[in-house]
């Protein structure tokens, strides 16, 4: 998932490996993610955050990852 600015809003059920924020960060998760309408993403302090809809607060196990587009373009 490719995210533009924080909180994003998931629209529908996603199931994600990755998630990117736009242009500098990536996270690779250590197990599936699974969205449900309305749930947020975004990062706090470094860590990735998921906030579901009920509520609830989630930080998921995952690697941090500078992302640069000239790095992949090599």
């Amino acid at each position: 998932m490719r995210v533009f600015g924080t909180p994003a809003v998931a629209p529908r059920m996603l199931l994600l490996s990755e998630v990117r924020f736009d242009p500098d960060w990536i996270f690779r998760l250590a197990r599936p993610l699974l969205l449900m309408p309305g749930d947020r993403v975004s990062m706090d302090g470094g860590r990735l955050l998921v906030q579901r809809a009920g509520g609830r607060e989630e930080y998921p196990t995952a690697d941090l990852a500078p992302w640069c587009w000239r790095w992949r373009l090599i």
